[in-house]
């Protein structure tokens, strides 16, 4: 009975995590967000252009996880019919493409938000982020541990 209750404990708060990101420490990717701000070292105003830009892609991407989900029902009706309708799988493969598009759009224009806000420096550390990730950035993941289990692979124990 007891294991019940710790397995049921432990799924709800699972899910809490998947859903929100996080117990409540750290709400949502805002923990992320502090580190890249941090590093990056921000002015308030250059943060608050970043996040917004960062909900419009969010926004945009949710937008076209909903079209594939929607799409599943109209291809499986689809595939069952006599012959396959191809107007239906069209129609489906049309709405994608405008919230792929969209989405598209949203991080071409978050980009540019991103770069007209930050300053030459600012520019240059995250741009070394975006091309080696965070292992690799100037520092890496810190002395104790690589956290990208690149540890062993790279011929040596991780630091701890």
């Amino acid at each position: 009975m007891f294991g019940i209750l710790v397995g049921t404990v432990c799924l709800v708060l699972l899910i809490k995590v998947l859903k929100h990101g996080g117990l409540g420490c750290h709400p949502g990717r805002s923990w992320l967000l502090r580190g890249l701000f941090r590093r990056l070292d921000t002015t308030p105003g250059q943060e608050k252009v970043i996040s917004s830009a960062l909900e419009e892609v969010q926004k945009a991407a949710e937008k076209l996880r909903e079209a594939v989900r929607e799409s599943r029902a109209a291809v499986a009706k689809a595939i069952r019919g006599e012959h396959l309708d191809q107007a239906a799988v069209k129609e489906v493969s049309d709405r994608q493409q405008e919230a792929l598009d969209a989405l598209r759009k949203a991080i071409l224009e978050g980009l540019q938000a991103v770069h007209e806000v930050l300053t030459p420096e600012q520019r240059s550390r995250l741009g070394d982020l975006l091309e080696h990730g965070a292992c690799g950035w100037r520092g890496g993941c810190g002395p104790r541990w690589h956290g990208c289990g690149r540890g062993f692979a790279h011929g040596g124990a991780v630091n701890l």
